[in-house]
């Protein structure tokens, strides 16, 4: 749990600098660039990142459990070979798509905003030439962190990117007022990007072969994997499954952006855009326990350590709680004061779909881990299954309430979604792996939450209205209030175990008496 800590702590940094730049970037297209013209930047990046994940054919979530797999086993030079048989089909499809995307660039322009074809086709020509530099980018990242380490995709990804991007696109209008420029601003830095996140990973792997030190597994169902499977079938036949999940997970996150240009306006689609940008922030948190979680995870199973792994998750649900749902409840409750920040003609329009989500993400965030915890157990078909059912919610609803309901129904969709994503995992970790988020310490802080960022918050609206002044009313006595009751409860939440990032301490992990977790998730492998 130390080491989770502290890895989860510098991803911690680096997910609230990349939420902060985020929230940035889209506040400066909003304010700088005309809806219309914001909504279709967004819609193109959005359909940038679908790409970038179908090329990516799902080999990061392969990468990190794969090679920590191999590292646990003792065998670093099968660790090294799986990266290229990863990523040598990942550079393939991605040209293709480029290629596909510059192609299709003015018949897409024309379907997602037939006013602005021109421009719209410009910034999709631009965003094709970057599609194989950032598939390549996201799969060398995803490898160092299947070293254990979250240094590269912090440094290079949550900090450097999004800084270098939130740059380019506000000198982007200096520069040129063409939004092929401002296109060109926001994906640049995936180039020194990638070279860094290269030389990172040689480094990793060299220093890996020369420590390299052979571990035997701890008892028979530890046994490495089969010999008569070749490593290339080995790797694709758990990440294909993959591969089409995380293409249905990504279209649920974008596509709703483009499909509100297609079916409604590029003005509706920055308005939703703007709304929803809180849960990209939410998330980076969620990613930043999560990145960690993985290859943790991956080597206790491998190792056949269930019950620290059924502890892992748990904890790492608590975590989640106490670091997400102050995010989703503040903007819930300050819905107003937040859309304001992007324009005057933000918070009526957008409001609504703001609390939906807000809403909606305190139950996706409660379920913990989950899809993290089926991938690790090697049930990427479970994961392609759920991911499917919630995308095929989203696009039937997207569909049907869009026209008649514009930002709100888009929001309904993607709640709707959201709910068959979470649900379905954690009824199927429950039944496959006997393990639950549930416990004490959850129960502490999800209470914690509630009560500082949201009754009091509400009751300064009550009093005071929804500006600025009475937002701060609210949430500055309820932090204080938050830390508080955290502090009290800081051994049930395990939050002790962050006392290791100080400098000469040695915390000591809890003690089966604590209830962090279930009693089930307590047992010490071997005991």
């Amino acid at each position: 749990m130390n080491r989770l800590a502290r890895g989860g702590a510098l991803n911690l940094v680096g997910a609230v600098s990349a939420g902060v730049l985020g929230l940035a970037l889209v506040v400066i297209v909003a304010r700088v660039y005309s809806p219309q013209v914001a909504g279709a930047f967004f819609a193109a990046t959005s359909l940038f990142i679908i790409l970038s994940a179908v090329s990516g054919l799902g080999s990061d979530a392969g990468l990190v459990r794969w090679l920590p797999r191999h590292l646990a086993l003792g065998d670093p030079a099968a660790a090294r070979r799986t990266v290229p048989i990863a990523l040598i089909p990942v550079l393939a499809v991605a040209g293709v798509s480029a290629v596909a995307l510059a192609a299709a660039a003015p018949w897409a322009a024309a379907l997602i905003d037939s006013g602005h074809a021109v421009e719209l086709t410009a910034m999709l020509r631009v965003l094709a030439v970057f599609l194989p530099i950032a598939a390549l980018h996201d799969g060398l990242l995803a490898a160092t962190r299947g070293h254990a380490t979250m240094r590269p995709t912090v440094l290079i990804e949550r900090i450097f990117r999004q800084a270098a991007q939130v740059t380019g696109v506000a000198i982007a209008p200096l520069v040129s007022d063409r939004p092929a420029a401002l296109a060109l601003a926001w994906a640049l830095p995936y180039l020194p990007g990638t070279i860094a996140a290269a030389v990172w990973y040689r480094r990793l792997a060299v220093r890996s072969i020369r420590h390299a030190a052979p571990a035997a597994p701890t008892d028979a169902e530890a046994a490495p994997e089969p010999a008569d499977r070749g490593p290339i079938r080995e790797f694709w036949s758990y990440t294909a499954p993959r591969a089409v999940a995380q293409i249905f997970q990504t279209a649920l996150q974008r596509a709703d952006i483009v499909l509100i240009a297609a079916l409604g306006s590029a003005r509706d689609a920055a308005v939703y855009t703007a709304a929803t940008r809180f849960i990209v922030v939410g998330q980076l948190g969620t990613q930043a326990i999560q990145q960690v979680l993985q290859p943790a995870v991956s080597r206790l199973l491998t190792l056949s350590d269930h019950a620290a792994a059924g502890r892992v998750f748990a904890v790492s649900t608590v975590w989640t709680v106490a670091l997400t749902w102050p995010v989703h409840l503040a903007v819930a409750t300050a819905a107003p004061a937040y859309l304001t920040f992007f324009g005057g003609d933000y918070p009526q329009s957008g409001q609504a779909a703001t609390v939906i989500l807000a809403l909606t993400m305190l139950l996706a965030t409660a379920s913990g881990p989950v899809d993290v915890m089926l991938l690790m157990a090697g049930r990427s078909g479970l994961s392609l299954v759920n991911n499917a059912a919630a995308l095929a919610v989203n696009l039937t609803l997207n569909l049907l309430l869009i026209p008649h309901h514009g930002v709100v129904g888009a929001a309904i969709a993607w709640a709707a979604a959201l709910v068959t994503r979470n649900l379905l995992p954690l009824v199927q970790v429950r039944r496959v792996l006997g393990m639950s988020p549930m416990s004490a310490g959850l129960l502490w802080a999800a209470g914690s939450a509630v009560l500082s960022f949201a009754v009091l918050p509400l009751l300064a609206r009550a009093g005071l209205g929804t500006g600025l002044g009475a937002v701060c009313v609210g949430l500055v006595p309820g932090a204080v209030l938050y830390a508080v009751l955290l502090w009290v409860a800081r051994h049930r939440l395990s939050l002790t175990a962050f006392g290791s990032l100080l400098p000469g301490r040695a915390v000591a992990i809890p003690s089966a008496t604590s209830d962090a977790v279930p009693k089930r998730s307590l047992h010490v492998h071997g005991s």
